[in-house]
């Protein structure tokens, strides 16, 4: 039964973020236990189509009674992302929609991993605490990592004008709660399968100027470890304001003082944080913190050192897939190309994060059985 705004009004020490951020960090401890596949949009498709009875590989049969069975017996989870949502939002048919959104349901439990920018910041975030803190005070990124469907593009909240600060407060609170109850397929029941749908990608197709500037500056580096670097500080380039906020919550925060004008503009913090970043990837002295950098700027790396390889329109979005199931889950299923790119020589990913990786329905079927052995 879930809390009523009585009993969130009898906490109001407990703010929304908090309230939330505890939901997550239970969630996180209620699937502990459960090995979590990622599923790029290609399996999700491939087993929906099982499902609908359009298929009938049976490998991928196979897969998906496997699938099933294991999230039945507590044994696995294949947890839903934004980037998931997003390209399975772009059917029109509305019962093919509906059919893979219960499908994700049914798989997922209704669990999501937070937006990648979310998780870009929350890293950022861990890794400046994890260096002032005792490690024991600080929770691990796996227990950080994890929502629930209906926050699958990230965490909203209706404010409510006119009502006593705690009214809202309470309101707030159990309004999440009621959000932790939804899956995909009951969004689209609310906003209807027509409206939600995405008719076009959010995303620009730049693959064009990518392999521009790749071929433009194809020279300008001697080994593969200067590509990933200037990976690393094209990234870092772009997450300075969120560099400069950070320090300046964390200096209210333990200080207790209120930044002045002058200070809210200084922007010194942020460079400061990005040449500290920098160099510890440049000195190796960076290992399991900041994944989501490492390997975004990774995979830049080993495309633009391979002279034959062009960036693909979908590349991004495949990288992305990447991002989120190596750091946080066990196994990953995905593109060929990605598969590949992911085990690359320089790379070695699917070790370097323990998540192992498959193209092939019959492999990634393979992977499961040993598990289960």
């Amino acid at each position: 039964m879930l809390p009523s705004i009585s009993e969130h009004l009898a906490q109001p020490e407990i703010d929304v973020a908090t309230y939330v951020r505890r939901k997550r960090i239970a969630l996180a401890h209620e699937i502990s236990e459960r090995t979590k596949v990622y599923l790029d949009t290609k399996y999700w498709v491939l087993l929906r189509n099982v499902r609908l009875g359009r298929s009938n590989c049976s490998d991928t049969k196979e897969l998906l009674r496997v699938l099933e069975t294991g999230v039945a017996d507590g044994s696995l989870i294949c947890p839903l992302n934004a980037d998931i949502y997003l390209e399975v939002m772009k059917q029109d048919d509305e019962h093919t929609l509906m059919a893979t959104a219960r499908l994700i349901d049914d798989l997922s439990l209704r669990v999501c991993i937070l937006p990648v920018m979310q998780r870009f910041e929350m890293e950022f975030f861990h890794f400046v605490e994890s260096s002032l803190k005792s490690r024991d005070l600080v929770y691990k990124l796996h227990e950080l990592v994890w929502t629930r469907a209906a926050y699958v593009l990230g965490f909203v909240t209706p404010d409510c004008n006119g009502v006593p600060d705690s009214v809202n407060m309470a309101m707030q609170k159990s309004f999440a709660d009621y959000m932790w109850t939804l899956g995909l397929e009951d969004m689209l029941n609310v906003m209807g399968p027509s409206k939600a749908a995405a008719k076009k990608s959010s995303f620009e197709d730049i693959s064009g100027d990518l392999n521009a500037g790749k071929f433009a500056h194809i020279d300008e580096h001697s080994s593969f470890k200067g590509v990933f670097l200037s990976e690393v500080q094209g990234i870092l380039d772009v997450h300075k304001k969120t560099f400069c906020d950070l320090f300046q919550y964390i200096y209210t925060r333990d200080i207790g003082k209120k930044l002045t004008d002058e200070e809210q503009q200084d922007t010194s913090s942020g460079q400061m944080l990005a040449n500290l970043i920098y160099n510890a990837f440049r000195l190796n002295k960076v290992t399991h913190q900041l994944p989501s950098l490492r390997i975004g700027a990774g995979l830049h790396a080993a495309l633009r050192w391979d002279k034959n390889r062009k960036y693909k329109p979908n590349d991004l979005f495949d990288f992305r897939h990447a991002i989120a199931a190596l750091p946080y889950c066990d196994r990953f299923f995905t593109e060929g190309s990605l598969h590949h790119l992911v085990q690359d020589g320089n790379l070695k990913f699917d070790e370097y994060f323990k998540c192992k990786t498959a193209h092939k329905p019959a492999d990634a079927l393979a992977l499961l059985e040993t598990d289960g052995k």
